[in-house]
């Protein structure tokens, strides 16, 4: 009866957080009634303002939501490859397409709305560099293996006290920030997205030109996602309410976190006047763009921020890894399953490899499984598709080369 009582705190805070969210998606969209010409500039800046912290604020709740959830269902795309190898069981990988098929539906809605414009999304607008896809994603799916996790799920197990885990995001963070900004961002640059291949845009139903109605492809693929989940046996643990509800949540951290970033961008333009060159903006724009949740870039903005805070400001990514943290930890605390865990020192060395794998596997792919895998595949982006396709590659074979270890020790 006490664990059930700290489960519905957990609940009742994750939908507290969720309505939260929404009171200040609507705060910030109230700002397109009015009428900028009767206001001061002193006014304008305000508003401003306002909507830089209520974007900030949002990433933080999002990321808490994204946190508990994950830290109460165990939600992870790499203990869904495993499983696949080992038992040959499909839950988990059902838990991920169930929240694809809330944050595809979600995204393209509000984006036939015009609250979020994905074409300006870097999974849309930016060069289709495949080599990099293909490459990154794969060594990323190889590296959430051998950590034990994936991108978020690396977080909320540091924050649930495994230092395995706390190894994994540490190795995360190096390797990535390298990749970024450091002595492995020229062979990223230069060697890998210097492959590319002419087009105009990422979204497939641009691509298709018209050929097949937008509402088609998105059709298609939801009823692909649906028939899916549907073709579970009876006897699977599928059908526990704790999997599908908990694919919906992550799939709803993914859509509002496009909702609130795309509503502050609808409505910065709207009260100032701005260019936007391309990807690679420079310009005040760039950091209003429309986003989601990721962690491939935002944990490396992460521990810059914090260890040259003077120099730095915080955004919508840096808070939703920070939120990540805390609401994964106030989840493990509530509940109970907080405890401090060492793993044997070889897992260690698997933590560290798999950290490092994962940091330059997700920069080189522009996005981990959650930022290409939900967030960019949300916005019917080709690269990201392909993207995911080879992070369930490589995390298929690095689960059958674990295994064939194991066995082999045997």
């Amino acid at each position: 009866m006490k664990q059930k009582i700290r489960e519905g705190i957990v609940l009742l805070l994750i939908v507290a957080g969720f309505i939260a969210t929404l009171v200040l998606i609507f705060k910030i969209r109230r700002y397109l009634s009015i009428d900028p010409d009767t206001l001061s500039d002193e006014d304008l800046a305000a508003i401003k303002q306002s909507i830089k912290t209520t974007v900030i604020v949002s990433g933080f709740i999002i990321g808490g939501l994204m946190g508990a959830i994950v830290q109460r269902s165990k939600f992870c795309i790499a203990a869904a490859c495993h499983s696949i190898v080992t038992i040959r069981e499909l839950t988990q990988s059902r838990a991920y397409a169930m929240a694809l098929f809330v944050a595809i539906l979600g995204t393209q809605v509000l984006y036939r709305m015009g609250d979020v414009d994905i074409t300006r999304s870097i999974y849309v607008s930016s060069p289709f560099t495949w080599l990099s896809y293909m490459v990154g994603g794969f060594i990323f799916g190889v590296g959430i293996v051998y950590a034990g996790g994936c991108a978020s799920r690396i977080l909320v197990r540091s924050s649930e006290g495994n230092l395995g885990g706390l190894v994994s995001v540490l190795a995360f963070i190096f390797s990535s920030g390298a990749t970024l900004w450091g002595i492995t961002a020229h062979l990223r640059v230069d060697v890998f997205n210097s492959v590319t291949a002419e087009m105009q845009t990422q979204y497939i139903p641009d691509i298709l030109g018209g050929a097949v109605p937008y509402y088609i492809v998105i059709a298609v693929v939801e009823v692909v996602l649906l028939v899916f989940m549907l073709t579970a046996s009876r006897d699977s643990e599928w059908w526990n309410w704790r999997w599908p509800v908990a694919g919906v949540g992550i799939g709803l951290t993914i859509v509002f976190a496009w909702w609130i970033n795309g509503i502050a961008y609808k409505v910065l333009p709207y009260l100032d006047s701005f260019s936007y060159t391309g990807p690679d903006d420079p310009t005040l724009l760039q950091f209003w763009r429309p986003k989601s949740l990721t962690f491939a870039l935002a944990d490396a903005q992460t521990f810059r921020y914090i260890i040259l805070w003077t120099g730095e400001s915080i955004n919508f990514a840096i808070a939703s890894v920070l939120g990540v943290i805390a609401g994964a930890l106030v989840a493990a605390v509530i509940s109970g399953s907080f405890t401090w865990v060492a793993p044997p020192l070889q897992q260690f060395k698997y933590n560290l490899v798999g950290g490092l794998l994962m940091g330059f596997g997700a920069v080189l792919a522009l996005g981990c499984n959650i930022g290409q895998g939900l967030s960019g595949f949300s916005t019917l982006s080709i690269g990201s598709i392909l993207t995911m396709s080879f992070i369930f590659l490589g995390a298929i074979s690095g689960a059958k080369y674990m295994n064939w270890r194991l066995m082999r020790e045997l």
